[in-house]
């Protein structure tokens, strides 16, 4: 009995011992598989996707900068806005599939949808689209099993919070079928205002991109660089973030802030519309207006008719279109003979009853003819051939000046920045190039030079004939227009742009007086008298010229300017500054016609608008040196504040850096006597600058 124990005994333990071998064996192979696993094993790179969770690269866009007007007013922002499309055959491959409840659940989905296009109406409020609109896009999306039909677009978010509480929209997405597109949409809160100025970029395609105004010009600024984040797929398709994975940080865009002054902007805006509803055949218009000391552009209005006969912002006329300014120019021809010493305002010249004798393909100016009845003479001033705006004069005073040597006169026309495009804040597509005749080209004749002295033969734009009329409201210094003031970024300035100087002298401050009493002139006696009772007094030029027709328009009329029946397009123009006496801001007016019969002057619409807009600037801000601040600060050049004293014992202006012209009429315009030589700049002054002497005394200057 016993010894059948003990079998019984060795027997169980027999088994516990092999068992223990098993378990230890299947122990240590166990353990031998996992160190082979985490240290060693590496899966086939075929399906080594199939062991780790998906991962999606998700782009951050950044947030689009502002661009603000000087005052800080909002021009140009972007705000989330939303995009809706609907999964319209959300679940119906599983109602179908379900033989046991799928058709009772998809009569509970038809059920949803039709309270939905009952109530898509109420919240989206889109003209035209009512309850069957909605019922019928739904379920003819539903029957051709679309899975990306649009609902909406360029939704806010308020809408969007009432969306998600309607039937089945108020369901997840695999349920409901709703899909939210975030989109950044760019808001102009002052709608067409200034509109070709801040501009746009547009992207047609891949490879073709247009970039217009400030938008454009300054995308890669406002645009800010894109950032982006790796998220993993879950098996439920949620996305969570992948902390294993790099984070490229979001740089958002900065802000432009522009010279505009959308107050001013408004002002030109609604007096040029005004102003051109009286002619019908006026096809487009510009305004620029400039701050006198800094160049910075105020306002800057473009307005073309559309297909429907309205006036929108469709082109930058004003920066451009280079174009035949007509008489506006004659104030840069007056201005080349009164610095090179030819002329003054005084002096007389024969009528000739209006006839170039030695050019006979000019034809008679009737002005002329005008003038001699009128006055009972045989003789004009130049200042008076000025104020009627007689192409006769002009002509007449070039090619006797200059006839010889018409280099010196072109040379000064590119002196003064009409030869090319500077570079500008703004870019334009389909712009050209403004243009000055060269002397030595084929085909130059003298009646090139004589034609470009009255404003034809020469291509400029509205902005470079109001840049030459600022410099002489700003005493002969060209500034450089400019539209951008700075950039920032989270409110803190990151680079300011200065006012930049084109020329620091023109022309001597003599021959700015000279020219300012003459353009005075035109307005109170002149071709320009709508603007005789302005509430300032107002220095400025009218200006009419004809405009190239195409060949299609000519209609086999060899007359570059009319067609068959004798219509021509018109440019005209009004250029000046106001204050006269103390110039506060630069204007031109541009307005363009169709083909028509009769003519359309400077003297008229664009006058009248420039009126408008003189009168509600000084209402706007009045006292001018006061309560109206200059803005910008401005190089200091030699030649500035030019001291000006009648009263006994005053100081000695300083001289020092001055040309000839501006220090004789610095000592003569504060009544002491001079004496000079050498030649160039001034270089020393006797007595010292401050030193107070009496009227009449003589002030020794030395240059070189």
């Amino acid at each position: 009995m016993k010894n059948k124990e003990d079998k019984e005994i060795r027997r169980a333990s027999n088994v516990l011992s092999a068992f223990h071998v098993v378990f230890l064996i299947i122990a240590i192979a166990a353990v031998t598989k996992i160190v082979i696993t985490q240290y060693f094993w590496e899966p086939d790179p075929e399906y080594l996707h199939y062991f780790q969770p998906r991962k999606k690269k998700m782009d951050i866009d950044p947030d689009r900068g502002a661009i603000i007007d000087h005052n800080g007013n909002l021009l140009a922002m972007s705000t989330p806005m939303y995009n809706i499309y609907m999964d319209c055959y959300v679940l119906k491959e599983a109602h179908d599939a379900d033989t046991r409840n799928g058709a009772q659940n998809e009569e509970e989905w038809v059920g949803k949808a039709k309270k939905l296009a009952a109530m898509l109406p109420q919240v989206l409020k889109e003209e035209g689209k009512d309850e069957a609109y909605y019922n019928t896009l739904i379920f003819n999306g539903r029957r051709n099993k679309r899975r990306y039909v649009p609902i909406a677009k360029n939704i806010d978010y308020d809408v969007l919070t009432e969306l998600k509480k309607l039937p089945l929209y108020n369901e997840k997405q695999h349920k409901g079928g709703l899909i939210v597109e975030k989109v950044e949409t760019r808001q102009y809160p002052y709608d067409e205002l200034a509109r070709r100025v801040i501009g746009y970029v547009k992207h047609n395609n891949d490879t073709l991109s247009r970039h217009i105004g400030i938008e454009g010009k300054y995308d890669y600024i406002l645009h800010g660089k894109k950032g982006a984040e790796w998220k993993k797929i879950t098996d439920k398709k949620k996305m969570i973030k992948d902390v294993d994975s790099s984070i490229v940080d979001v740089e958002h865009g900065y802000d432009i802030r522009t010279t505009l002054d959308i107050n001013i902007q408004d002002i030109a805006d609604r007096a040029l519309r005004r102003n051109m509803s009286s002619e019908e055949n006026l096809v487009g218009g510009c305004v620029v207006v400039m701050d006198v000391e800094t160049g910075a552009v105020r306002a800057m209005v473009n307005l073309q008719k559309d297909k429907k006969g309205e006036y929108r912002e469709i082109f930058n006329m004003a920066a451009g279109t280079p174009a035949e300014p007509g008489s506006v120019f004659k104030a840069v021809t007056l201005t080349t003979l009164l610095e090179d010493g030819y002329v003054e305002l005084e002096d007389k010249l024969p009528t000739n009853h209006g006839r170039m004798s030695d050019m006979p393909k000019i034809n008679q100016d009737t002005y002329i003819t005008t003038y001699e009845s009128r006055n009972k003479t045989d003789e004009i001033p130049v200042i008076d051939g000025f104020k009627i705006s007689s192409n006769y004069v002009f002509r007449r005073l070039v090619k006797d000046h200059y006839g010889e040597n018409p280099e010196e006169f072109i040379n000064r026309l590119h002196a003064y920045n009409f030869g090319e495009a500077y570079e500008f804040d703004l870019t334009e597509s389909g712009s050209s190039k403004p243009r000055i005749p060269d002397p030595a080209s084929k085909g130059w004749t003298i009646y090139d030079l004589v034609s470009v002295a009255i404003g034809y033969s020469a291509r400029v734009t509205p902005l470079q004939v109001a840049t030459f009329y600022n410099a002489i409201a700003n005493d002969g210094k060209m500034m450089k227009p400019y539209v951008v003031e700075s950039i920032e970024h989270n409110g803190k300035v990151e680079k300011q742009f200065k006012p930049e100087i084109l020329n620091g002298s023109i022309c001597s401050k003599a021959t700015a007086d000279t020219l300012t009493r003459a353009l005075k002139m035109v307005t109170l006696e002149g071709t320009a008298s709508k603007l005789k009772n302005a509430k300032c007094v107002v220095a400025g030029k009218t200006g009419t010229s004809r405009i190239h027709l195409t060949a299609e328009e000519r209609q086999g009329s060899k007359d570059p300017y009319s067609d068959k029946d004798g219509r021509k397009k018109h440019q005209a123009t009004f250029v000046g500054f106001f204050p006269a006496d103390e110039p506060q801001y630069t204007a031109i007016v541009v307005v363009y016609t169709d083909l028509i019969s009769h003519n359309v002057y400077g003297g008229s619409i664009p006058a009248l608008t420039f009126k408008e807009i003189a009168d509600e600037l000084w209402a706007y801000s009045p006292g001018w040196g006061k309560e109206l601040k200059k803005r910008g600060e401005v190089p200091q050049m030699l030649a500035d504040h030019i001291a000006t004293s009648t009263s006994p014992d005053s100081p000695v202006p300083d001289l020092k850096g001055l040309g000839l012209k501006d220090a004789l009429y610095a000592i003569e315009n504060n009544g002491y006597r001079s004496s000079h030589s050498g030649t160039g700049h001034v270089a020393s002054q006797h007595p010292a600058a401050g030193t107070r002497l009496k009227k009449g005394e003589t002030i020794t200057i030395k240059l070189r």
